[in-house]
């Protein structure tokens, strides 16, 4: 079995797509047997996919990830644990011992890369006037 979790240093990243870098676990039991570390060169869903189904992930934890990122993850086999923080290290000693779940429900605006509300003409206008 094969568990991904996209890193920013020792810790979880917050959000898969924006993520430089994923570690990789090959698991026997409950014994990590091997990692390798991929940079994660580009921010497109379909190779970071692609990336993924050609290691043979079985399992991805993460941090945030878009809504219709998750389905396509879902669509192609990979277990998705969303929503989680922490260092990578205590996540995959969580999920090893059959602790580790999805923190929260998926968000209605879309996921961690979804689109900030556009501020209104009436607010730019009050702020340009306060200085």
């Amino acid at each position: 079995m094969k568990v991904a979790i996209p890193r920013f240093e020792e810790m979880v990243a917050p959000c898969y797509e924006y993520s430089a870098t994923i570690a990789i676990f090959t698991l026997d039991g409950k014994e990590v047997a091997g990692q390798v570390d991929f940079r994660l060169e580009s921010r497109n869903v379909f190779d970071r996919l692609r990336l993924l189904r050609d290691q043979q992930v079985d399992v991805l934890i993460c941090g945030g990830v878009q809504n219709t990122f998750e389905d396509m993850l879902k669509a192609n086999g990979i277990h998705v644990i969303s929503w989680v923080s922490g260092s990578v290290e205590g996540l995959l000693e969580q999920y090893l011992h059959g602790e580790l779940v999805s923190r929260a429900e998926r968000p209605e605006s879309g996921g961690c890369a979804a689109k900030k509300p556009r501020k209104t003409e009436g607010a730019d206008k009050a702020k340009k006037g306060s200085n």
